[in-house]
């Protein structure tokens, strides 16, 4: 049970448009270049990039954990390619190594290692040929916005840590039969808090680890 725990805990913690078309004033007969043009609005589009979305290049940071042991943990970054990221979580009880790819609208993860004790990073030709695991987050970045069983549900949260507050936080929820995964993201930091929530007999039973520190 206890190396169950190691491994979940570091996995468990990113267009349609509208059509406003101005009332004409001008008879039926009118041109067709002379008719009242339509205005468009679209939804936010994504801007996803290694520094928007996640620590700095060679990077460690301090995350504060709160009910479990293991919550907390060390987080080194590595920017490997252009469009690949390097992370090594370490709870104290094992090494969790991610590789992520990042494309225009989302950020997907290519490789996830438990016990990750030593620095292995693949080549661009192997990352490449890697298939997407799952995505990490996805857009549009509008509240609603829903991929691989998570969904959006802020986009202007705010969030104190024991550093600095944090503002326009997006939050993306995984409701479960009974828990519910959250993970809050800020600019030009990346993820910055994971919560998971267990019903456990009408009680809420959280795990969260938040960030703390760069080190």
């Amino acid at each position: 049970m206890q190396k169950l725990m190691l491994l979940l805990i570091p996995i468990l913690f990113l267009f349609a448009c509208e059509q406003n078309q101005t009332n004409s004033t001008k008879p039926e007969t009118a041109p067709e270049d002379e008719q009242t043009p339509i205005a468009v609005k679209e939804q936010s589009t994504p801007d996803i990039t290694r520094s928007t979305f996640f620590m700095g290049d060679k990077s460690s940071a301090q995350f504060k954990g709160e009910g479990n042991e293991y919550a907390s943990y060390t987080l080194k970054t590595d920017y490997l390619y252009d469009h690949y990221v390097s992370t090594y979580e370490d709870n104290g009880g094992t090494v969790m190594q991610r590789i992520y790819r990042i494309s225009n609208d989302k950020i997907t993860i290519v490789l996830e290692v438990a016990e990750a004790y030593e620095t292995n990073n693949p080549t661009l030709e192997e990352l490449d040929a890697m298939p997407d695991l799952k995505i990490y987050l996805a857009g549009p970045f509008d509240v609603g916005t829903k991929f691989d069983g998570w969904k959006i549900i802020s986009t202007s949260d705010t969030l104190a840590t024991a550093t600095q507050n944090f503002q326009d936080v997006i939050v993306i929820e995984k409701i479960e039969k009974e828990s519910k995964i959250r993970k809050y993201f800020a600019k030009d930091f990346g993820e910055i808090k994971r919560e998971f929530i267990m019903n456990t007999n009408g009680e809420e039973n959280i795990i969260s680890s938040t960030f703390e520190k760069i080190m």
